[in-house]
């Protein structure tokens, strides 16, 4: 179809050049003005406040302008300390422009609490809560301000919603609602309800608040399957550590591992895995053996030798001079204090080639409490190395392999060596 247009006078030609004209400048101008918006939208820029209420004055009905300029006003409280009433009005416009989206709603109740009108506020965040109901820091915003009206209890939902979105949100939450509370444990339990995660991180929080006995309880009210395979519960147990709470942490960690565990090792036991029967579990090595194989010595769990089950600890020596190891193979106790203890173990060698060889060793917080007599050098079957001692007031021990050269320098180590079979007695 084609549409013919008959310019045979100057009236006609003029009449079409105006309109060509007007439709041009038209689009222009939509260009123009889209592009204008679009810029003042854009947060990498900023704008002086005077050029950004020129563009409100041009552009009354863009939501978007409105919000960029009252976002601006209320910038300036942080910075000068004096909040321009006209900010609430300019977010007023752009709600009123934007209904459905929840980010003009929220700066309104910022700029309605600035104002001084809290309950204003509270209603302006119900409603962008309703328009975004699982935003993290919308939600984040909402409850805080429902601490602010001393309206506790109702914040827990909001913080919940916060928290499941952004894990990060949680101490912080846990940290507001005891301060809002004045210390109150039923206030925490019930925000973090039947929730593994929020009630571990509970524990955690009274533990750094030095109140191990609300921990512990809170501790033993969660359910031990959840507790068992929560990322969060090794973090607890470095946490008790760091606290000193040894006890309760080899005590919660046991649970841990037997309840992973359940039918490899008796829970009383004071070395854990003394018959090297066990998997490791991954973030759970707090009082288990600890392997760190280094320069003088590979060390791994053998499943192919052994002296009663089905592993053992092997040490192949690299044949270097001055061997020594401190920390390479230890594990962590808690044993009573002033408490006689005896320890015996199997040690057997093959091709073992040293000046002295390799010790099982109690090492204390200030250093070496007792020693087995040195495994023998050469090959032979299993022999036993035992060591008696006392244990320190702390209570803390460390069972390592070590061994320590007699001089700055000695011959080279070489050769292999396998212990099985560690257990320890209350005498």
């Amino acid at each position: 179809m084609r549409l013919t247009v008959t310019l045979d006078n100057l009236y006609k030609r003029l009449a079409a050049t105006l309109a060509v004209s007007g439709i041009g400048l038209g689009l222009g101008w939509t260009v123009v003005s889209n592009f204008i918006v679009r810029g003042v939208e854009d947060r990498r820029w900023s704008y002086p406040r005077e050029w950004l209420i020129a563009v409100v004055e041009r552009f009354p009905n863009s939501a978007r302008v409105n919000f960029r300029l009252a976002n601006v006003e209320i910038a300036d409280v942080a910075q000068h300390g004096m909040f321009d009433a006209q900010a609430e009005s300019h977010a007023e416009q752009a709600v009123n422009l934007s209904p459905w989206d929840y980010q003009p709603r929220s700066l309104l109740a910022m700029a309605q609490e600035l104002n001084g009108k809290q309950e204003e506020a509270e209603n302006s965040l119900r409603a962008a809560v309703k328009l975004a109901p699982n935003h993290a820091k919308l939600n984040w915003a909402f409850a805080n301000l429902l601490v602010r009206r001393e309206k506790l209890s109702e914040s827990f939902r909001p913080f919940r919603i916060a928290v499941g979105s952004n894990a990060d949100l949680l101490p912080p939450a846990i940290e507001t609602i005891w301060r809002s509370s004045d210390g109150s444990l039923d206030a925490l339990k019930s925000f973090a309800g039947d929730d593994t995660e929020a009630m571990l991180a509970v524990a955690k929080f009274l533990t750094g608040q030095n109140l191990f006995a609300e921990a512990g309880a809170v501790l033993n009210s969660i359910d031990k399957q959840a507790k068992a395979h929560s990322p969060k519960s090794p973090e607890l147990i470095v946490a008790l550590m760091r606290a000193g709470q040894f006890d309760l942490a080899r005590a919660t960690w046991v649970e841990l591992m037997t309840t992973i565990r359940p039918d490899v090792q008796a829970p009383g036991a004071l070395i854990w895995d003394g018959g090297f029967e066990m998997d490791e579990v991954e973030g759970l090595n707090q009082f288990n053996w600890a392997i760190h194989p280094d320069k003088f010595a590979r060390i791994a769990i053998d499943r192919g030798v052994a002296r009663t089950g089905r592993g053992s600890l092997k040490v192949v020596f690299s044949g270097l001079d001055t061997t020594t190891l401190n920390d390479q193979v230890q594990q962590t106790m808690v044993l009573k204090p002033g408490a006689s203890y005896y320890l015996e173990c199997y040690a057997k060698a093959k091709d073992l080639i040293t000046p002295e060889g390799p010790r099982v060793a109690i090492i204390g917080q200030s250093g070496l409490i007792a020693a087995s007599s040195p495994a023998p050098a050469g090959s032979s079957d299993w022999q036993r190395l035992t060591v008696s001692f006392v244990a320190p007031a702390n209570r803390v021990v460390t069972l390592a392999i070590v061994r320590t050269p007699r001089f700055s320098y000695d011959d080279p180590t070489s050769g292999t060596i396998w212990f099985d079979d560690f257990t320890l007695v209350e005498r």
